[in-house]
């Protein structure tokens, strides 16, 4: 009897991941893994724009949980009622090809975007798997299926996310990281542990925005083409198009207009009033050549004009040029930002940084952590040293505040004067905790000497860390001054140490 039991979902992306996750640790053969319908309802109206609007979003969400898992948008969830009962059907006769079988399944929707309700899916499937392309299926089956359903909706779980139990009571919700399912193996509870901000891979895809008031049938050939190289999100409307485009500005969007051509130029204008930042790259996709409504859509400021007649590799093309300059421009934008002195982010981009940050941890539902970094007795230092001395004492104090941050996304600011501030993206208290001792430690060890120091002998620095949630509410000025007060905290508490604000 297996000691683990997951309940999931072919149609869940989530499920996937998970699936791939214990794969990859050997552990699917010690797993009764169940699988349930979540909405059953959805694969009756699974080409609709709401439906495959949330598809694109729970697709980037786990993209950005779990980098190390080959996924990619499908076309729509499929029916998979019949590839369930013939993975059921599988494992009556051999558990081990029905484990194939359904993570063939699950690659089949997740990466190639196959319709795994399609018989011709499901027979390139069994036989990949080793096994018989006739499948009986009967009423037990058919039974089986239906007492899985009942035990995961007497859970009343209610989200619709994998269920992971141990025979000893523990469960877990959601799509853990690889550090929480070993410990929950071991036979921790995971609830209280998170994965350490350092151990996070990261890919930095590029995020497309395609907004269609039509089917998106039309698009998907174009859609294919770039699902695996980018993030792709489809919103389903005008309204939450304008609040993607103002919470969290895609890479670039893409327009394909039937009835609201005169809606689509004018948030094209809309759009570009936008100063701040580098502007958003917008191409327009028509079925048809049209040189009255191209003139259109670069009068409303439109960077491109795409036909979907073209190949799908031409268009792709043409969008990696618009992605390509935006990159360009915004590398220009952020040289305005660096800081002279330091050469980090300056106050300004931190200002900007914050609330973009902010906005992305909101779409991924994870905490987000700030260190308030403060060089202790600095006055003293340039007074005792002279001001050409203190600045080489920021220099090296930022260099290796950058050093000590290994991820992508974490980015270091000089805040003002001596005080520098650090962005943890997806990290919790324990990660960023780890990170502000090292960068403590990794300062102190420069032994740069400090006579007017009343902690030290040498240079030394006080730490302040927040870490907040945004789906529990607040803001980013939230995280500032729970960072502030922290930050005060270690200065009072006589310097050269961290404190963290209680969450």
């Amino acid at each position: 009897m297996s000691h683990y039991t997951v309940y999931a979902d072919l149609n869940c992306p989530f499920c996937y991941a998970l699936h791939e996750q214990l794969f990859q640790f050997g552990m699917l053969p010690q797993i009764h893994w169940c699988l349930v319908e979540h909405a059953p309802e959805i694969a009756t109206d699974h080409k609709s724009a709401e439906n495959q609007a949330e598809l694109a979003s729970e697709v980037f969400i786990v993209r950005s949980r779990a980098p190390t898992v080959d996924v990619a948008l499908p076309k729509f969830r499929s029916d998979s009622r019949f590839a369930t009962l013939c993975i059921i059907e599988a494992a009556t006769h051999d558990p081990d090809k029905a484990i194939l079988l359904r993570r063939l399944l699950y690659r089949a929707l997740w990466v190639e975007g196959k319709d795994i309700s399609d018989p011709s899916v499901i027979y390139q499937c069994l036989t990949h798997a080793g096994l018989p392309a006739e499948i009986n299926l009967e009423e037990s089956h058919e039974q089986q299926l239906a007492d899985w359903q009942n035990d995961w909706e007497k859970g009343n779980y209610k989200l619709l996310l994998p269920v992971l139990e141990a025979a000893d009571g523990r469960s877990s919700i959601g799509l853990p990281s690889s550090e929480d399912l070993l410990a929950f193996f071991k036979g921790e509870e995971i609830g209280t542990l998170q994965q350490s901000p350092e151990h996070i891979p990261h890919l930095n895809r590029q995020t497309i925005s395609i907004y269609a008031d039509h089917s998106s049938e039309v698009l998907w050939p174009l859609i294919s083409a770039l699902r695996h190289d980018y993030d792709i999100l489809l919103p389903f409307n005008l309204s939450e198009l304008r609040a993607l485009v103002h919470d969290d500005p895609p890479d670039l969007l893409l327009l394909s207009t039937e009835q609201q051509w005169r809606e689509m130029t004018g948030l094209c204008q809309e759009f570009h009033k936008n100063k701040e930042t580098p502007p958003l790259p917008i191409a327009f996709l028509s079925q048809e050549a049209d040189d009255q409504l191209e003139m259109s859509a670069y009068r409303s400021g439109a960077s491109d004009f795409l036909l979907l007649s073209r190949r799908p590799e031409i268009l792709q093309a043409r969008i990696s040029i618009l992605l390509q300059m935006k990159q360009s421009l915004e590398k220009l934008a952020r040289n305005a930002r660096i800081d002279g002195l330091t050469q980090v982010n300056n106050r300004r981009e931190f200002e900007r940084s914050i609330e973009t940050e902010w906005r992305r941890a909101q779409r991924v539902r994870r905490h987000m952590a700030l260190l308030m970094l403060d060089v202790d007795h600095f006055k003293a230092f340039n007074d005792i040293y002279g001001h050409l001395a203190g600045d080489g004492c920021l220099r090296a104090v930022a260099k290796t505040i950058v050093e000590s941050t290994q991820r992508a996304q974490d980015s270091v600011y000089r805040y003002g004067g001596e005080e520098f501030a650090i962005i943890l993206p997806e990290s919790d208290v324990q990660g960023a905790a780890l990170i502000a001792e090292r960068i403590r430690q990794a300062i102190e060890s420069l032994q740069i000497r400090h006579q007017g120091s009343e902690c030290n002998e040498v240079v030394t620095v006080s730490i302040g860390i927040s870490c907040l949630n945004p789906v529990d509410g607040g803001n980013p000025h939230d995280l500032v001054d729970q960072a502030d007060k922290a930050l005060y905290q270690a200065k009072s508490a006589g310097r050269n140490r961290v404190v963290t604000a209680p969450t």
